[in-house]
């Protein structure tokens, strides 16, 4: 293992986690997953965040956490690998070592020197009966995380339950909310190619990749996820003002659950909203991501066409996935249907008919319906969406979601 920016204590010699056959066991492949699970304790800054994303890209799993409210969200995280900068965890003099101790932790626990307060976490480190305690010198790169992980037992994680507890424990000491930040991705016209707007995904600044629609799956406190809404509203308004500030102004959308969009508290504050930002008709526009009710909801249906009222046209997203079909471009008054990229994908493997896809396009714009094809990443994605006939697409092909000072710089701050 290269020892070049880390030095390994005596007292915890790696060989003997090797020699107990957790390293290199494989149970099925449903239950592990591939990279390493790697919880940073830290100060946050731009070039930390840039090497979670990295190890991301290696495909480990990384999130981060910086107070202590938020260390049980970091141990339920389930990491092999925690790195904890002692001059952050001073703040309540390092007892997460202590916490690891009492739930037995059983992975590596990694100590960054150069600290003031090295000395004392490493005493109590040693002091703990926690097995395997080394430390790096900082600062330090994702690759020098990464070259020494072969040598760090991988626990076999079961799909995404550590998500799901990590996000549960930061929703039960209120810090999911504070934690919330957004990134956009773009949406092209598949006539001209130019930037047809923009939607808006709301991230986990502290687990860098976790899909956005998984974020509230350990909660039903619908309170919150209004709140978390009405956070991603604020965001787009703030782009939408950048935008028009640089004299490219085009729609951002919110995405929005069926149950956020039927409750009259989220009604009640959107308009504010929209005035406090001074969001012109029509810039602003919500995507429905989830209708899965048995029947259509009064209040649903009640509450989108007083968005139509106030200006604010509604999109049915994820069309082919759940409970989407033909029955909900008629019923529900939307302007636009966006095709779910596994139905595009799909129709790409001759999985399902081209030809049906292009009847839901054609149907749509004969009732004066948008259409956008999801999930467009290749050469390839991009001539079959044309040939479809969609108006606009979304993908990767056009690059991944940015935050919004990689829109706008001048106004990023």
């Amino acid at each position: 293992m290269p020892l070049t920016n880390m030095a390994l204590k005596t007292s915890h010699i790696h060989s003997d986690h090797l020699r107990s056959g957790n390293v290199g066991a494989r149970p099925s492949p449903d239950a592990i997953e591939v990279g390493h699970r790697i919880l940073f304790l830290d100060i946050e800054n731009a070039a930390a965040n840039g090497i979670h994303r990295q190890l991301e890209e290696m495909g480990h799993k990384t999130a981060w956490i910086g107070l202590p409210s938020e260390e049980r969200a970091g141990l339920a995280f389930q990491p092999d690998l925690i790195v904890m900068n002692p001059d952050a965890s001073i703040g309540n003099r390092h007892a997460f070592i202590a916490l690891l101790d009492k739930e037995q932790f059983s992975g590596t626990l990694t100590l960054l020197r150069p600290s003031v307060h090295f000395r004392d976490a490493i005493a109590l480190a040693e002091q703990s009966g926690i097995d395997h305690v080394d430390w790096l010198d900082a600062p330090f790169t994702a690759q020098d995380i990464a070259d020494r992980l072969p040598h760090i037992a991988r626990q076999p994680h079961d799909g995404d339950i550590g998500d799901r507890h990590f996000l549960s424990w930061l929703i039960q000491q209120g810090r999911l909310l504070p934690n919330l930040t957004h990134e956009f991705h773009e949406k092209r016209s598949l006539h001209d190619d130019s930037i047809a707007g923009y939607e808006t995904l709301t991230r986990l600044r502290n687990r860098p990749s976790l899909n956005p629609e998984h974020i509230f799956a350990p909660s039903t406190i619908l309170s919150l996820e209004i709140a978390a809404t009405l956070l991603a509203v604020e965001a787009a308004a703030r782009l939408l003002a950048a935008l028009q500030a640089e004299g490219r102004p085009v729609p951002v959308a919110v995405n929005c659950s069926a149950a956020v969009l039927a409750h009259p508290d989220f009604i009640a504050a959107l308009p504010i909203l929209l005035r406090r930002h001074n969001v012109a008709l029509g810039m602003l526009g919500i995507e429905l991501t989830e209708i899965s009710y048995s029947g259509l909801d009064g209040r649903l249906l009640e509450n989108m066409h007083e968005l139509g009222t106030m200006g604010i046209p509604v999109s049915l997203d994820d069309f082919g996935k759940g409970a989407t079909n033909f029955d909900r471009i008629s019923d529900l008054p939307v302007s636009e249907v966006k095709v779910d990229r596994k139905i595009f994908q799909k129709c790409l493997k001759g999985e399902f008919p081209a030809s049906l896809l292009k009847e839901i396009i054609d149907y749509c714009r004969s009732r004066m319906i948008g259409t956008v094809i999801e999930g467009i990443e290749t050469v390839d994605d991009l001539a079959l969406a044309k040939s479809l006939g969609a108006d606009c697409g979304q993908g990767f092909y056009w690059g991944k979601p940015v935050p919004l000072e990689r829109i706008v710089p001048r106004h990023g701050a």
